[in-house]
């Protein structure tokens, strides 16, 4: 797939406005120097970008040294996985720390959420497995 060329003032056009972080996907920005800088958020500000690591550490990319922006739709859907996962194992700790007052509703709560977690996590992977087949969207960014 050819890339899309346009300037960085373009990229609102194309990706998000300013000042937005675009999530739950593969970014890898290309710089001048010919290093990439991969992570799975993309803050994009009118003088830079900040990518974002899954450790939630990142780097600042200035604006004059992009020049590829390349994103991924894998791993798109899979925190929805986690997400339902963990609040279904919260509701059992909390009755264990709440005592017998939150006993009796955390037995009464935690079904559903596991049979949601459990219904709905084939549905998240085979959408995951569908965005791993979906090419990268590139963007070249030209000064």
């Amino acid at each position: 797939m050819a890339a899309t060329k346009i300037t960085y003032d373009e990229i609102p056009k194309h990706l998000g406005a300013f000042k937005t972080v675009l999530a739950y996907r593969g970014f890898t920005v290309t710089t001048t120097d010919g290093r990439t800088h991969s992570g799975r958020r993309l803050l994009l500000e009118s003088d830079h970008l900040r990518i974002f690591d899954r450790d939630n550490s990142f780097e600042d990319l200035p604006n004059f040294d992009v020049t590829r922006i390349e994103i991924r739709q894998f791993g798109r859907f899979f925190h929805h996985v986690v997400e339902n996962a963990s609040f279904a194992a919260v509701i059992p700790l909390a009755a264990a720390v709440g005592g017998p007052a939150l006993a009796i509703p955390a037995i009464l709560l935690a079904p559903p959420f596991l049979a949601y977690a459990a219904a709905s996590t084939p549905f998240f992977l085979a959408a995951d497995g569908i965005a791993f087949l979906i090419p990268a969207k590139v963007y070249e960014i030209v000064h």
